[in-house]
């Protein structure tokens, strides 16, 4: 698709620009998330405001911008690893929240951390692989609410 797109042969994509598929899904990968990443971090380093209300307010309305390559990374099989690429990247991100504030759930901050970075994966994956994903002004409440709302809950009280 980028070579037809770019009105070239897909040989000179991986002759001249990259060595293999996986080196065009490094890229993507980076040109995706860098800015989001960047601003976790900045969040989790500088501020009070915990990562999950911050990501809510700042990052949502990156990642809508970004919808249309978000949606074919979650929805598609072109890119298997994602998903691990994703956890890989902010589950220690949330854990280094986690030491900084403390953890008080009894559980590990490694599990606790990873536990939430999934939770926060799959609720961005069925939004942006929705047919007509909602503006993130209108998602944030929805998100807000998954993540405040236990899973029990979500289905005992729909």
């Amino acid at each position: 698709m980028v070579a037809d797109k770019a009105g070239i042969r897909r040989q000179s994509i991986y002759g001249r620009h990259f060595n293999s598929i996986e080196d065009i899904i490094t890229t993507i990968h980076s040109i995706i998330d860098n800015e989001i990443a960047e601003k976790v971090k900045d969040a989790i380093a500088n501020t009070a405001t915990d990562p999950i209300t911050y990501f809510s307010k700042e990052m949502l309305p990156l990642l809508y911008n970004r919808r249309d390559w978000l949606k074919v990374l979650y929805g598609t099989v072109i890119d298997d690893s994602w998903i691990n690429f994703l956890q890989d990247k902010y589950t220690p991100i949330f854990r280094a929240y986690l030491e900084k504030v403390g953890n008080k759930s009894g559980f590990s901050n490694d599990f606790l951390s990873g536990l939430i970075v999934s939770q926060v994966i799959a609720i961005l994956g069925n939004w942006l692989t929705s047919n007509t994903p909602e503006p993130a002004s209108l998602f944030r409440k929805k998100f807000m609410r998954i993540l405040n709302t236990s899973t029990f809950d979500l289905l005992t009280n729909s």
